[in-house]
């Protein structure tokens, strides 16, 4: 991010110095457009540049944050945002090839797996009978090491025995089902929400509770139209929008 040449601020003229702060770091972020992230100057050389404390710089940096435009990671420093990454959604879903079509590097790596029973919803989306045994993974996936999501994948655990040794070889839920004869599947439905992440993704997300995601329910069904998986994806929204595909669609 190029620095503005201009970095003396007015004092005594009625504006807080941390407004004037912030509104100087919102031109330069906003000149620099850059695509992917990058690091601001510490909190001990922003306040050296503009003459002010450490709390008048972590106010502004606050500030900025409020507005979508930069991310504060404890122990890592603060970075912009970088423009939004298209992700698309449509029949034939797939994280890796979303990624690496935009020349991204997708990761990613196995939070935690369980085994729980069918209920309600999860029960129905899957077509199967309430006390069903079922595993669940939790994962979190990256973008050229940017934190975009972190999903919960729901399945069968009788015809899927071993999926969270396979996703943890593998980072691919595709690869995954591959691996239990399960040559290719397609999105059923897709249903997208906004809401303000939970305390456990907040702290995956690496962002402030204040920050909203956008939240995908997915349904995917093997080539016999029966279902493998139900999803619930957390989106950073000021990282990604969401994009269908509505050549997937047939009347």
């Amino acid at each position: 991010m190029k620095e503005d040449d201009n970095s003396s601020l007015a004092r005594g003229g009625g504006v807080a110095l941390w407004r004037q702060v912030e509104d100087i770091l919102v031109k330069e972020i906003v000149a620099a457009d850059t695509a992917e992230p990058a690091r601001l100057p510490t909190e001990g050389e922003l306040a050296a540049r503009f003459a002010v404390n450490r709390h008048t710089i972590r106010h502004a940096l606050s500030a900025l944050q409020e507005k979508g435009l930069v991310r504060i990671e404890q122990g890592r420093g603060t970075f912009t945002i970088g423009r939004r990454m298209d992700y698309v959604l449509g029949a034939r879903t797939r994280f890796r090839e979303n990624l690496t079509r935009q020349s991204v590097r997708p990761s990613g790596r196995l939070l935690r797996h369980r085994d729980l029973t069918a209920e309600g919803e999860i029960a129905a989306c899957l077509d199967v009978r309430p006390g069903t045994l079922l595993g669940q993974l939790d994962t979190i996936r990256d973008a050229d090491d940017r934190r975009i999501c972190v999903a919960t994948h729901y399945y069968p655990s009788e015809r899927f025995a071993g999926m969270a040794d396979a996703f943890a070889r593998t980072l691919s839920m595709t690869e995954a089902f591959r691996l239990h004869g399960v040559s290719d599947y397609r999105r059923r439905l897709t249903r997208i929400t906004a809401q303000l992440p939970t305390v456990e993704d907040a702290r995956f997300l690496h962002i402030q509770r204040n920050r909203p995601v956008l939240v995908t329910e997915s349904v995917d069904v093997d080539l016999d139209d029966v279902p493998i998986q139900y999803g619930i994806t957390r989106f950073v929204a000021d990282q990604v929008q969401l994009m269908v595909d509505d050549r997937d669609r047939t009347e």
